[in-house]
């Protein structure tokens, strides 16, 4: 009898049918991890949008208002004493942080006195020498300088505006130098005040001495002013005096200077130092 079952024949085929079904699936599995292992590189983002466009410096320049930080020192203005003259007046208007330079020609060891003026007070000097050398630095930004000059040369007078706009006054006084006659303790000098202004004298005594100074005219034409370079006022001109005696304090050059009303005064100075 045959046991055999009837589709005994068949399995092999199926057999081999199931294998290659399985090779199949096999091969399906193991193709995610072979396409892990070797990704295909991304491309690096290329960033082109920063590419294009220019540095900030250079995109920034064409639009940008000058500071007036930055604002160039302007050609000086040459400051000429009229004849007969110890000061000069200029008087303009400065902007914010903006820089006027003034030239003034003086002699070695005269007294250069400077004072400018503004209605906010807030506008200062600066001075140098030719060769760059800072006499005042303008980082004080002081508003009145006196100082016996080093050299003959022209000076460099710089005005610094303020906070604001603003109109300013800048008076520069170069005091002529007083002389004694030989073996002399006493000088007289005969004098006016040109268009005004101030005349102003200079001269250089010890500490101790006393100094006696007159003029002829009375106080309501013009009044003196007495103060040393360093040490400052010896007579205030608020005083209105038309005289003075006083001991000297130091070792240095002295300014007397003769104030008008506002008026050309003539009038007879006499200095005495002994």
């Amino acid at each position: 009898m045959n046991t055999s079952h009837p589709y005994t024949p068949f399995r092999k085929p199926a057999i081999a049918v199931s294998l290659a079904i399985l090779a199949v699936m096999l091969v399906s599995c193991n193709l995610p991890s072979m396409l892990a292992a070797t990704p295909t590189p991304l491309p690096t983002p290329t960033p082109q949008n920063t590419a294009i466009l220019p540095p900030p410096t250079q995109t920034a320049a064409p639009t940008m208002a000058p500071s007036p930080t930055a604002t160039a020192t302007p050609t000086a203005t040459n400051i000429v004493f009229g004849t007969g003259m110890t000061a000069a007046v200029e008087q303009g208007s400065i902007q914010p942080n903006q820089v006027q330079a003034f030239t003034l020609d003086a002699g070695q060891y005269q007294p250069m006195i400077l004072i400018v003026s503004s209605p906010n007070n807030d506008v200062y000097l600066g001075v140098t020498e030719p060769d760059g050398n800072i006499l005042l630095d303008p980082a004080k930004k002081w508003t009145n300088w006196q100082w016996l000059l080093p050299q003959t040369e022209v000076y460099t007078i710089k005005v610094y505006g303020g906070a604001t706009a603003e109109n300013y006054t800048l008076t520069t006084k170069v005091a002529q130098i007083i002389t004694f006659p030989s073996g002399a303790t006493s000088v007289t000098l005969g004098g006016s005040t040109p268009k005004g202004y101030i005349f102003s004298y200079a001269l250089s005594c010890k500490a101790n001495q006393t100094m006696t100074v007159s003029i002829n005219v009375p106080a309501s034409s013009a009044t003196l002013d007495v103060f040393g370079l360093a040490t400052g006022p010896l007579l205030n001109p608020s005083a209105k005096s038309t005289s003075w005696t006083g001991t000297l304090p130091a070792d240095e050059d002295y300014i007397i200077e003769v104030i008008p009303n506002g008026t050309v005064v003539n009038y007879t100075l006499t200095v005495t130092v002994k």
